[in-house]
C-alpha cells in the first residue's frame, strides 16, 4: 500500500498544530530549511523514515498517528515474552510498536526493511 503524500502532509500538519508546534521548530526538530520542511506538509516532498520518527517524538505521538496506516497493535498484541514484570513488558511493546509503525512506513514507501 503506498502513501499518498499529500494526505500524509495534511495528517503531518494536524499532528504538529495539534501539540501547538511551529513549522520552525519541527523543521528544526529534522533539520531541514523551511522550504524543504513547507514541501514536506504540501505533500511534494517524501518524508523520510527518521524525519517521521523524530516528528513523531516532537509531537508526541505515534507514527502510525502521522501515516494514517493501520494501527500495528492490532497486528503485534504477543510478540515478546519477559520474565512477567509488567514495566519491562509495556516498554519493550512500545518498542516494538514504533519499529513496526515506521517497518510498515518504509515498506510502503518501496523501501525494504533492513
Amino acid at each position: 500500500m503506498q502513501v499518498d503524500m499529500r494526505n500524509l502532509g495534511q495528517r503531518l500538519r494536524e499532528a504538529r498544530e495539534a501539540a501547538g508546534i511551529s513549522q520552525d521548530t519541527a523543521r528544526k526538530a529534522i533539520g531541514v530549511s523551511q522550504p524543504t520542511y513547507f514541501r514536506i506538509e504540501n505533500g511534494d516532498r517524501p518524508l523520510k523514515g527518521d524525519e517521521l520518527v523524530q516528528l513523531a517524538d516532537c509531537f508526541g505521538t505515534r507514527a502510525a498517528a502521522i501515516t494514517g496506516l493501520a494501527e500495528i497493535r492490532e497486528r503485534a498484541r504477543f510478540a515478546a515474552r519477559t520474565d512477567g514484570d509488567f514495566c519491562p513488558m509495556a516498554a519493550m511493546r512500545e518498542r516494538l510498536y514504533a519499529y513496526l509503525e515506521l517497518d510498515s512506513y518504509l515498506t510502503s514507501q518501496g523501501i525494504a526493511g533492513a
